[in-house]
C-alpha cells in the first residue's frame, strides 16, 4: 500500500478575492550564537515591520500589490491551553495554591517558558498564524512573494520549523501547503473589486474632489469654461492600470495624456 498523501487544505475564493491561512510551528530553543529564542527573533522582526508601517516606511510587501489584507499572529501555549487540564502544564495559582479559573471555571495556564525548571520540559510550542486575502490564484500569489519579497519572507519564516526558503519555489510551495489550514468562513464584501480597481477608484475620487473645489471657487469664468474644465477632467482621468511586473500586478494609475 502506498503512502497516504496529506489532506491538503483548499483556499476559498469569493469573486476574484482569495484567502489563505497558514499555521506554522515556531522553532524551540535559541538561535545559533544568540541568547534570543526563535520566538523572540520572530517577534522582533514582526515588531520592526509594524513600526516601519506606522512611520510610513515602504513595506517590503509593496511590490505584491494584489494583497488586500495581511495579518501575522503569534499564538502562545497559554492561550490555546485555556480550559485544558494537563499534568505537564503549570496553571496560575494564588498564595494558597488554588488555581485561578475563568468565569466558566476553566483553569488559566501560566506563561510557558521552555527554559524554566519544571518537572519535565513542556512539549507545547508557539505557532505563527498567517492570514492573507489577495486577488487571483494562490500559486501565482506565492510566486510573486518568492520573486519580489523572498529575502524578507525568508528572514521572517526561517524562525519556523523546516522552512526551506523561497529560492526553490516548489519546496517553498509544498511547505506552504503543508501548514495551510482550512478557513471555515471567508467573508469578502467587496469581492468584485481588485486592489488595482480600488486604487483606481481612490485616485479618481481624489481628483474629482479637487475638480469640484475648483469649479465651486468664486473666481468668475467666461461662458463655456466649466464645460471645458469638465472635458479636461474626463480626459485626464481616463485611467488604466499599468506597470504589471507579475501575474498579481503592481498598480500605478495612468491617464490618457
Amino acid at each position: 500500500m502506498g503512502e497516504k498523501s496529506l489532506n491538503w487544505a483548499i483556499s476559498k475564493t469569493v469573486g476574484q478575492v482569495s484567502e489563505i491561512a497558514v499555521l506554522a510551528p515556531i522553532k524551540r530553543g535559541c538561535v545559533s550564537g544568540e541568547r534570543r529564542t526563535y520566538e523572540d527573533c520572530l517577534r522582533t522582526t514582526i515588531d520592526e515591520m509594524t513600526n516601519d508601517q506606522t512611520q510610513g516606511v515602504v513595506s517590503p510587501l509593496q511590490p505584491v500589490s494584489s494583497i488586500h489584507f495581511g495579518r501575522l499572529i503569534i499564538i502562545r501555549p497559554e492561550q490555546y491551553l485555556l480550559y485544558s487540564d494537563d499534568a505537564t502544564v503549570h496553571y496560575l495559582e494564588d498564595a494558597q495554591g488554588k488555581a485561578y479559573t475563568s468565569t466558566s471555571g476553566g483553569k488559566i495556564p501560566d506563561a510557558i517558558d521552555e527554559f524554566a525548571p519544571r518537572r519535565r520540559s513542556p512539549y507545547f510550542r508557539s505557532w505563527l498564524l498567517t492570514l492573507v486575502e489577495f486577488d487571483g490564484d494562490i500559486r501565482a500569489y506565492f510566486k510573486d512573494i518568492a520573486r519580489f519579497v523572498g529575502r524578507s519572507f525568508d528572514q521572517l519564516y526561517s524562525n519556523c520549523e523546516d522552512f526551506p526558503g523561497t529560492e526553490d519555489f516548489e519546496l517553498f510551495w509544498l511547505w506552504i501547503r503543508r501548514y495551510q489550514i482550512t478557513t471555515e468562513l471567508f467573508y469578502a464584501p467587496y469581492a468584485g473589486l481588485s486592489v488595482a480597481r480600488i486604487r483606481q477608484l481612490e485616485a479618481f475620487k481624489r481628483n474629482f474632489d479637487a475638480f469640484v473645489a475648483e469649479v465651486q471657487s468664486p473666481i468668475a469664468r467666461p461662458a463655456g469654461a466649466i464645460e471645458a474644465m469638465l472635458d479636461g477632467f474626463l480626459r485626464e482621468n481616463l485611467q488604466y492600470p499599468q506597470g504589471f511586473p507579475a501575474p498579481s500586478g503592481a498598480f500605478s494609475s495612468g491617464g490618457s495624456k
